[in-house]
């Protein structure tokens, strides 16, 4: 089956499952699904093929809920404490990932988890972040990260291995 049905598949089933099966709002939501897979054709000119692991879409899937539960919890407790601990910073991490769609991804993934946002990449290749707090292990917890964006779509993940 062509990648390109399998992602219209899991596009239409997570808008269906966002609007409790609600066929109505396919009204709505087809022409974004269109959209997404129009972006989606834009961005498969990448360097190398884009392979999808199920096993590493449940790790990934795991592993996201996870850090997003942690990240939660901590920005929670920190705020209920009655001084606020935080070292913002920017945050400079040197990507394994070159430009397209796996990049984009990643990206779009720290901005998700609570506590970083992704700023910009620089000619060089490094990713550019926000954290609400440097003094914790963010290269660890970006390299974990990409560890499970490199189990995700198959990919051997080691720095200068794409």
């Amino acid at each position: 089956m062509p990648l390109i049905i399998i992602v219209f598949i899991l596009l239409l089933a997570l808008w269906l499952l966002l609007t409790s099966g609600d066929l109505g709002s396919l009204l709505v939501g087809l022409p974004f699904i269109m959209l997404a897979l129009w972006s989606y054709r834009l961005q498969r000119h990448a360097p190398y093929p884009l392979t999808f692991s199920f096993l590493g879409a449940l790790r990934f899937a795991v592993f996201f809920l996870r850090e997003s539960l942690r990240g939660g919890l901590d920005i929670a407790l920190r705020v209920w404490q009655p001084r606020v601990s935080l070292s913002v910073a920017f945050y400079e991490y040197r990507l394994i990932f070159p430009q397209g769609p796996i990049r984009s991804f990643f990206m779009y993934c720290i901005s998700l988890l609570p506590g970083t946002l992704s700023v910009c990449v620089s000619e060089n290749g490094k990713l550019r972040l926000h954290v609400l707090d440097d003094r914790g292990a963010v290269a660890e917890d970006l390299a974990r990260l990409e560890q499970r964006v490199c189990d995700l779509f198959a990919l051997p993940c080691y720095k200068g291995a794409l």
